[in-house]
């Protein structure tokens, strides 16, 4: 019984292991994450574990008859064929339930940084300039206002983070009510009016059809020009050109973005290049805590299908009609 691993971003496989050779499951590690590669370790596999790779139709179809299950190492779907496993009936699942702790300590590690603009002094020291005036103004935090836009675990774990600082915090989504909001300790606002009063707009939502391309040119023109924009969800929920447009004409003071529409951005990209800008290569996700979790949950939902059990994280429970 083999499983493929197309890619994994850690050290070693001995947290699966440990899971899955109790039921006889061997795991065969690609070498790398092409689509050739991939289609011919496939062949045989009883299981197929991603985390980046492409999990395309050929690869799906090349495990065929065998394949009983896919898992994804993390949330999104974006890199599986969902679609083609369902009519091939195949369950796909996935692990949307690890570092809802890491990612908010990084949101609040972002928003630190843009607020005391750490990064932007050190880079003034790196060349030379010594001068506090060079980062004026700073504000203390106490009493400014975070706006979370996305209102699932993540956020939630932000809140109190948030709330130690002093922020008042306010939270929009379509399905979140005001009394909901206030059981949580938040503030409940529409889009306009959180864009319009927050001193820092935090993303923490899913890529779909209604949020990708969310924070477009109207809606950073509504923010104050003193705020600034956190993405730590996807990319692709900001217009990065009309991000770079936004800091550079100051419609707002400043961005940290820990996802790109592109990852790795290509060399040259503007936004590397902007002063005002904060950066991290999508590291929010993870601390050696959150990986082996990320691993043993992973590895427990394919290990659930192979013995005949239901995955506890089923996103295609529609497979089971083909």
């Amino acid at each position: 019984m083999k499983i493929l691993v197309t890619d994994y971003a850690w050290a070693n496989l001995d947290v699966e292991k440990s899971v899955l050779s109790e039921i006889g499951a061997e795991l065969i590690p690609a070498p790398n994450g092409e689509e050739e590669t991939l289609v011919q370790l496939a062949q045989g596999c009883c299981g197929i574990m991603t985390c980046w790779a492409q999990t395309t139709r050929a690869v799906i179809a090349s495990a065929l008859p065998d394949l009983k299950v896919i898992v994804r190492y993390g949330v999104g779907l974006d890199n599986i064929d969902v679609a083609y496993a369902t009519k091939q009936g195949i369950p796909v699942a996935n692990v949307p339930d690890y570092c809802f702790i890491d990612v908010a300590e990084q949101t609040m590690a972002l928003l630190l940084g843009l607020s005391h603009k750490v990064a932007q002094f050190d880079r003034l020291i790196r060349s030379g300039t010594w001068d506090i005036q060079a980062g004026l103004p700073l504000r203390r935090l106490t009493g400014q206002v975070l706006g979370l836009i996305g209102f699932g675990q993540i956020a939630r774990e932000v809140v109190p983070r948030a709330r130690a600082f002093g922020l008042h915090v306010l939270a929009y989504s379509r399905s979140l009510t005001p009394e909901q909001a206030c059981a949580c300790g938040v503030e409940f606002a529409n889009l306009d009016t959180l864009l319009r009063t927050s001193d820092f707009v935090s993303l923490h939502c899913p890529s779909t059809d209604e949020t990708r391309g969310l924070i477009n040119a109207d809606n950073l023109a509504k923010m104050k020009p003193t705020a600034c924009l956190i993405n730590t969800s996807r990319g692709d929920i900001v217009d990065e050109s009309a991000l770079l447009e936004a800091l550079k004409n100051n419609t707002i003071a400043g961005a940290a973005l820990d996802v790109r529409c592109q990852e790795p951005p290509e060399i040259g990209d503007r936004l590397i290049h902007t002063d005002r800008v904060i950066h991290s290569p999508h590291s929010a996700f993870y601390s050696e805590e959150s990986l082996v979790e990320l691993q043993k949950k992973a590895a427990w939902e394919a290990r659930r299908v192979l013995t005949g059990k239901a995955p506890v994280h089923l996103v295609n429970p529609e497979y089971e009609n083909q």
